[in-house]
């Protein structure tokens, strides 16, 4: 369990503070003390169950999608795991689905998302602080004590083969990983992580080998990033190859592994278990381990020469990628060939998204498909226009897609267009040239485009657009209420809010074009550039420094005068 305890007394669950001021008669003004410990207590952000030693079970609940719950619930003593997972419902205002049997309860759905034997199904984590992962529960959750685990999780996954499954991602010290290029299997493009009103460059690393075009993944306190490799022109070879490297949250560089991939490294990896896997323009997909960098394994399209510019997904224990030869391809995480299915001349760009058994994803020949998951066919299709290169974003009504026209490989012409899940056009809506993504924010859908970023409600009115000046070819990306955006001409980040507002911005330098997306992760936001540096955003030392002593100073003069008064009113008397 995760322990609160601060240096003052507990016992029989009351708070007895050191004894240090005395009145005239020599008899200690406990209540007085006891009010100041409070609001100090208070001031640095302890509550009173975490000043008598009550302990608090971070309670993870992991819908499969990227849609991730984190709450903490106080403990109390004989409470079990179930106990501890309905409180954490009820916080979470979201629905508890369970069916109590003789052998005991069965947990079945959070939020309305039941069971799907034989599919995905609700399975209990136990967090093990010793090796920093997360177990198997070999009991019931209402066999097993809550005083006995130090956090839970419940994760929507569909076994192995031979019964086993992966374990979620994020962990009670890194609650909000980005694990693909759009954060999740939706597609989102956002996460619950740090929203930044106001930010500065907590560091700038220069990895010194080639551009970066591929956004980064995160995890565990861990960056990962795709360098392009230094070539040579005049030999018309490689100096230094492609690599990835796995950098932490400070800056350091844990490790680096050479991919020895021929092309330009435009795909964003993404996490697939222990395994980091990355596509290259080459053809080949490279997984590597992504706790030491080890190559496990290496795999190529049936026609590498039209190279992968797509980024994968992890679903249903698959590896699942676009190829630029027209084929959506599935790997084991061994790295066999599991399925491929033609659907189109050409792919490029587009990242597939997965949801209840059917993969969705555009095509060069200006269509949305929808197939199967297990490579069992085409469901259908249906033309949007032009080329068809972003990654569908999934919704709770419709699939969201952008399309550009091109004259000479240069769009001059786009869209945002809404499709039901059975492949009929909702709305489209005219926003000029776009290669964005879309993301999906609390207010409505927010792309880039040639005009600027623009927001759209979810029934297809233009809310706002804001125009920034500047060219914007990477994809949006929100964190919270605060959309990040970076330009593709002159490297600069910029930080919007949900109305259409300028927060900050911030130049990258040196000055170079960039084609990534923002990653956000806990307290940080990450973005590269193809100066080949990797940069991090963070809370301003000023402003974090300032926010977590201003209010305990105001609580001990408050308390001060309070003891003042008090003494004074004694006297009198």
């Amino acid at each position: 369990m995760t322990k609160y305890k601060n240096t003052i007394e507990v016992s029989s669950g009351m708070i007895h503070p050191i004894k240090i001021i005395q009145n005239e008669k020599g008899d200690c003004m406990k209540w007085e003390l006891a009010i100041i410990a409070l609001l100090i207590l208070s001031g640095m952000g302890i509550s009173v169950a975490q000043a008598n030693g009550i302990d608090e079970c971070p309670v993870l609940i992991d819908f499969g999608n990227g849609r991730i719950l984190w709450t903490d619930v106080p403990v109390s003593e004989g409470m079990t795991v179930f106990n501890v997972t309905k409180e954490a419902a009820n916080k979470l205002q979201i629905e508890m689905d369970y069916i109590e049997s003789p052998y005991g309860v069965f947990v079945t759905g959070f939020d309305g998302v039941l069971m799907n034997w034989p599919f995905e199904w609700w399975h209990l984590w136990i967090w093990n602080s010793t090796s920093s992962s997360w177990q198997a529960s070999m009991l019931g959750a209402d066999d097993l004590l809550a005083s006995q685990v130090d956090a839970i999780a419940w994760s929507y996954v569909m076994d192995r083969a031979d019964y086993s499954c992966v374990p979620p991602v994020a962990t009670p010290d890194n609650r909000h990983p980005w694990t693909s290029f759009r954060h999740d299997l939706l597609n989102t493009g956002y996460s619950d992580g740090i929203s930044l009103d106001k930010s500065e460059i907590a560091w700038d690393l220069n990895l010194s080998n080639g551009g970066i075009s591929s956004s980064i993944i995160a995890c565990e306190d861990r960056i990962f990033v795709v360098t392009a490799g230094i070539f040579d022109w005049t030999n018309f070879e490689y100096t230094s190859p492609p690599k990835v490297f796995c950098i932490d949250f400070s800056g350091e560089i844990l490790w680096e592994s050479e991919i020895n991939a021929a092309g330009y490294q435009i795909s964003t990896p993404v996490i697939a278990d222990d395994l980091i896997v990355v596509p290259s323009t080459d053809g080949k997909i490279y997984a590597l381990n992504r706790f030491n960098g080890s190559l496990e394994w290496n795999a190529e399209i049936e026609n590498p020469i039209a190279g992968i510019t797509s980024s994968p997904i992890f679903y249903r224990n698959q590896i699942i990628v676009g190829g630029g030869d027209g084929k959506v391809y599935a790997f084991a995480e061994n790295g066999s060939l599991l399925w491929d299915v033609r659907i189109a001349s050409s792919i490029y760009f587009s990242s597939p998204s997965a949801h209840n058994g059917i993969i969705y994803i555009g095509s060069d020949d200006g269509k949305l498909h929808a197939i199967a998951s297990d490579g069992s066919g085409e469901f259908w299709n249906v033309t949007i226009g032009g080329k068809v290169r972003s990654a569908p974003l999934l919704t709770d009504e419709m699939i969201i897609v952008t399309y550009a026209t091109y004259e000479n490989y240069v769009p001059v012409d786009g869209g945002v267009v809404a499709i039901f899940y059975n492949g009929t056009v909702k709305w489209r809506v005219d926003i000029n040239a776009t290669s964005s993504s879309p993301a999906l924010g609390s207010n409505g859908i927010i792309v880039t485009s040639s005009i600027g970023v623009t927001m759209i409600s979810k029934d297809g009115e233009i809310l706002w657009n804001k125009d920034l000046g500047v060219l914007l070819k990477g994809s949006p990306s929100i964190g919270r209420d605060t959309i990040y955006v970076v330009s593709y001409d002159n490297s600069e980040v910029y930080a919007l809010n949900e109305e259409g507002s300028v927060m900050w911005h911030e130049p990258l330098r040196p000055p170079q074009y960039s084609m990534c997306s923002p990653t956000v992760t806990d307290n940080m936001v990450f973005v590269a550039s193809d100066n080949g540096h990797v940069y991090a955003f963070s809370i301003p030392a000023e402003k974090s420094h300032n926010q977590s002593l201003v209010l305990p100073i105001v609580i001990i003069l408050i308390a001060i005068i309070i003891i003042a008064i008090t003494v004074a009113v004694k006297r009198r008397k």
